[in-house]
């Protein structure tokens, strides 16, 4: 199922590459301005990254827990 996604993804951001390169353009400006922001790095950067850890252990353990 991942290597699905990932292979569409893969496959959609080529196309855009393609055929749609002013959209790549505006999702990286739009990326750069709101979240890739220096601000966010500097004053929220722990509460952020606890965050990202936070939810990537949850989605870890429920990916490894056996299921019956």
């Amino acid at each position: 199922m991942v290597l699905l996604v990932a292979g569409l993804v893969l496959f959609g951001l080529g196309c855009c590459y393609l055929f749609q390169p002013k959209m790549v353009l505006w999702f990286n400006a739009f990326m750069r301005e709101t979240v890739f922001r220096d601000s966010y790095v500097l004053l929220e950067g722990r509460r952020h990254g606890a965050l990202l850890l936070l939810i990537s252990f949850i989605l870890l353990g429920l990916a490894l827990i056996p299921r019956p």
